[in-house]
């Protein structure tokens, strides 16, 4: 069995429970333990970790893959794969001992993340670092045992790792959509780590645990991990409205909506719109999976494409969810109705900055040799 069989049929196992509980994590703010719990036994912890760590080094396309199936049954839940791993893709330039002392004895342990805003730091003595600031955005911060984010030291960007006990989850997360994600803000007041924990962005160190195919791709094809939430919301819609055609019949007429030449063409250039940015998306997973085999080196024009893709299969989602919105009409205003929470969804997962419309920008800057405003494209 490979691992992305085995992966996929524990997900089939955990179906239930994981569906089951999606209406709790989104009144909540935050997902159900239990299914968090699931997505451990699940092993998606390790999806994007070393081997040596008792990782699975999964290929990108296969992590897509399962974000998605997982996706199909909660949306916030599928983001968790996410949260648990894009720390460890990221640890590829930290310390050995640093990584090691973080997931060798447990290699499911969540470092909960963020990039949007730097924090300060200040040199207390040799040998510590005090850092302050509020960081926003942490996705399952009430899940996570230890805080990944961006900090200012001496003038300089740096990385740093901090206990999440230590600091102070603000209760903020709330949101039109994405809500089982427990995105808080996190407040960090004075916490002093060991300088050991505050890794240099300019002084990365190369980790022996990160030698694999994998760690050779850039470093977007973390895309792998949320990208499909954005699919999978694009395809139920379809579905949803498919069926919806079939037994709805519109206002003030007795037609089915099923023979409304509108709304047929609304349908026809959704699924189209869905099968081709999901072919891109997943054509270049591949073929960056396939030129890290090869040992080929990535041009900025490779890493622009890739992200191309993950911006352009989010923001075609979003637009095969307000076609199949057109169509609908009212049914997708009823909270009733599963549409209601996949529109809302989509406009929360289309404005994350990572893949909002602006980055379509950054990659024609890529391709026309202009100054360019994202330099994390090229990583």
């Amino acid at each position: 069995m490979t691992a992305l069989q085995g992966v996929l049929d524990r997900i089939d196992q955990h179906s239930d429970t994981i569906a089951g509980h999606a209406d709790w994590s989104e009144a909540n703010s935050q997902l159900h333990k239990e299914t968090f719990a699931c997505l451990i036994d699940i092993g998606v912890p390790r999806l994007f970790l070393p081997a040596s760590l008792g990782g699975l080094e999964i290929e990108p396309a296969s992590c897509a893959r399962i974000c998605e199936r997982l996706a199909d049954l909660d949306s916030a839940a599928a983001w968790h794969v996410m949260v648990f791993n894009a720390a460890r893709l990221m640890a590829a330039t930290w310390p050995v001992e640093l990584v090691e002392r973080i997931w060798k004895n447990n290699p499911d342990v969540l470092v909960a993340a963020s990039g949007h805003s730097p924090l300060q730091g200040e040199q207390t003595d040799p040998h510590h670092v005090t850092i302050h600031g509020t960081q926003r955005f942490v996705s399952g911060c009430q899940h996570g045992e230890w805080l990944m984010t961006p900090v200012i030291l001496a003038g300089q960007p740096h990385m740093a790792l901090l206990p999440m006990r230590a600091c102070q989850i603000q209760d903020n997360w709330d949101t039109l959509g994405m809500r089982g994600s427990g995105s808080n803000d996190v407040l960090v007041d004075g916490v002093t780590v060991p300088a050991e924990q505050v890794v240099s962005a300019a002084a990365a160190t190369a980790n022996s645990h990160y030698n694999g195919q994998l760690y050779r791709c850039p470093s977007r094809v973390v895309f792998a991990t949320y990208v499909p939430v954005a699919l999978s919301l694009a395809g139920r819609a379809l579905e949803l409205v498919k069926t919806l055609a079939s037994a709805k019949t519109q206002g003030g007429t007795a037609n089915k909506l099923r023979d409304r030449m509108l709304g047929q063409v609304h349908y026809g250039k959704a699924l189209a719109e869905h099968r081709a940015s999901k072919q891109f998306f997943y054509a270049e997973l591949e073929k960056a999976w396939a030129r890290a085999a090869a040992g080929n080196e990535f041009t900025p024009e490779d890493r622009a494409d890739l992200y191309l893709a993950g911006t352009h299969a989010v923001q075609a989602s979003a637009s095969v969810v307000r076609k199949v919105a057109d169509i609908a009409a009212t049914t997708v205003v009823a909270k009733a109705h599963p549409l209601d929470r996949i529109s809302r969804d989509m406009e929360t997962l289309r404005h994350h900055g990572f893949v909002s419309e602006s980055r379509y920008a950054s990659v024609t800057q890529i391709h026309w040799n202009a100054e360019l405003d994202y330099p994390q494209l090229l990583r």
